[in-house]
């Protein structure tokens, strides 16, 4: 047999200071995004890309074989067991790609990964998202250390030597709050409606609001062919000015009635001048509707 016998070589092109993101794109997943993972990246000193922005229609996977080619690093949330995710990490680790796998149930992570490194976050903890984000910029920065190329697979060796580019910190771009107008911090009572759903769905949001962080819970209930479901969402979010965004990050079934899942809210709301009304936008899976609230209690 040949020294050039049943090998491959594939090229990597040009690797850059970056960080791939796996992660399904959902408006639940945006804010442990935008204000969890990129700012851990940054402070790592690496770009960070999510495959949403990077995409063209026509040539959805080869933007993400270049993305994935050219980073130095990876993290994939596997949260949700997300089909695209866990290809483009297969894909990643046959490339030798360092992969930080990210995960809120653990029962998500197969078999087959379990013997990897990953990190679990429990979302219940009102400061899972600062935990997480230092958690995240410690593993990148050991990561960046490591000279080791190919650490899940052997015989995934260089041909040459890998070339990483200088690096340069990435500045960090901290967006001005502008301050609430209200404290909307109480007890929200109205109504949503949602594309293809039951005529109404009753809501009872309790807010809690720490300078301009939000965080709570909201009780949903609804009747779905005679029989009653209460859906109980654990909720996070923020409130700048008179917008506030708030979205589900888990839900439990307080009663289920016809219904086997729930799909979770995100909300895009406007505070009315007097601070005691909400209302606008509601997302629910891929639906959209309105919703109403009413503060009743502070």
């Amino acid at each position: 047999m040949g020294e050039t016998d049943n090998k491959i070589e594939i090229s990597l092109g040009s690797v850059t200071n970056s960080c791939f993101v796996l992660m399904p794109f959902s408006p639940s997943y945006d804010a442990e995004y935008k204000r969890v993972i990129q700012p851990a990246v940054q402070a790592a000193g690496l770009e960070c890309i999510r495959g949403d922005e990077i995409y063209s229609k026509p040539q959805i996977t080869a933007d993400i074989w270049k993305s994935l080619r050219a980073a130095r690093v990876v993290i994939a949330e596997l949260t949700g067991r997300n089909s695209n995710v866990f290809y483009e990490l297969g894909l990643a680790h046959a490339i030798g790609k360092p992969a930080i796998i990210l995960t809120r149930n653990e029962d998500d992570v197969p078999f087959d990964l379990k013997g990897l490194r990953y990190v679990y976050y429990n979302i219940d903890d009102p400061f899972w998202g600062e935990t997480l984000q230092t958690t995240i910029t410690s593993m990148l920065q050991k990561v960046l250390e490591e000279e080791q190329f190919g650490t899940v697979f052997e015989d995934i060796t260089p041909v040459g030597k890998i070339q990483y580019p200088a690096e340069k910190p990435i500045p960090v771009i901290k967006r001005a709050i502008i301050k609430p107008a209200h404290d909307v911090t109480g007890i929200w009572q109205g109504e949503m409606g949602i594309e293809e759903g039951p005529e109404a769905y009753n809501c009872n949001l309790h807010l809690v609001q720490q300078e301009s962080r939000l965080s709570g819970t909201m009780v949903v209930s609804y009747t779905s062919k005679g029989r009653l479901t209460i859906v109980q969402q654990i909720m996070t979010g923020e409130i700048e000015a008179d917008t506030v965004n708030v979205h589900g990050v888990s839900y439990s079934f307080l009663q289920q009635g016809e219904s086997g899942s729930y799909k979770l809210d995100s909300f895009i709301i406007k505070l009315s001048p007097d601070g005691t009304e909400l209302s606008g936008e509601v997302v629910s899976g891929e639906s959209h509707g309105t919703v109403v609230l009413k503060k009743i209690a502070a």
